[in-house]
């Protein structure tokens, strides 16, 4: 808008008459898609439980999905809800999510490749990094195991020394659903990150060793890989 406004207004901002229509549409702008319009999935505080997964999918037509998983010491609890969003007349960084059941608002603030959940005065919670979710990205998953499913989404990369060699760590949270009539172990040496040269990298699965995943139950991870900076992931091994 303030470039439209700077222009000389003796030129005529519309196209001539006689300009072909393929030409009349090359000269209209294009309409980008935010870089905050993405998946993100963390784990954020909760004040009556351990801890909250949440899963967020923001749409470019303005829709969303909000699921979130509460994990109490004995049973965890799933909600999901549906609706629409905008953003703040008064503050572009604030995000405002209608609820398409109950029309309740939630506030979310933007952050370079992440999202941080407000109260509902739109500030930030006391620690306010105990609120943030990251943005993800969903990576292919090859897996051996019968009736069992499992989804890995990459929440984080980061740029490490290992053995003194120039690495890359990324973490992942895994989503294991076990429809299997037994329970299911599984182990760091079951689970390996594959590169675009073939070599295999392990887990390092946070919690480790995890108990048995128990039938029709499912359970979330979060499993890092590390391996040489100029090598690329390329898919998930479950062995």
């Amino acid at each position: 808008m303030l470039g439209l406004n700077g222009c000389d207004q003796s030129r005529s901002s519309t196209a001539p008459d006689n300009m072909p229509s393929t030409d009349r549409a090359a000269t209209q702008p294009s309409t980008k898609i935010p870089d905050w319009i993405a998946d993100y999935k963390g784990f954020i505080a909760c004040e009556d439980c351990e801890k909250i997964l949440v899963s967020l999918q923001l749409n470019k037509d303005h829709s969303y999905t909000l699921k979130e998983v509460y994990f109490f010491k004995q049973r965890i609890k799933q909600k999901q809800s549906t609706g629409t969003f905008t953003v703040d007349p008064q503050n572009s960084n604030i995000l405002q999510l209608l609820n398409g059941k109950n029309k309740n608002m939630r506030y979310l603030s933007i952050h370079p490749q992440q999202v941080e959940f407000l109260d509902h005065h739109k500030r930030s919670f006391l620690e306010a990094s105990k609120y943030k979710i990251a943005a993800i990205q969903n990576i292919e998953v090859n897996n051996a195991l019968k009736y069992v499913d499992i989804q890995a989404d990459l929440s984080s990369t980061e740029q490490v020394l290992l053995n003194n060699i120039p690495s890359t760590q990324l973490t992942y949270f895994f989503e294991v659903n076990n429809h299997a009539e037994h329970a299911l172990k599984l182990r760091n040496s079951d689970i390996v990150l594959v590169d675009q040269h073939n070599n295999e990298h392990k887990a390092s699965i946070q919690d480790s060793p995890i108990a048995p995943i128990a039938s029709n139950t499912t359970q979330y991870l979060l499993v890092s890989f590390t391996y040489p900076k100029a090598n690329t992931a390329a898919y998930i091994n479950i062995k």
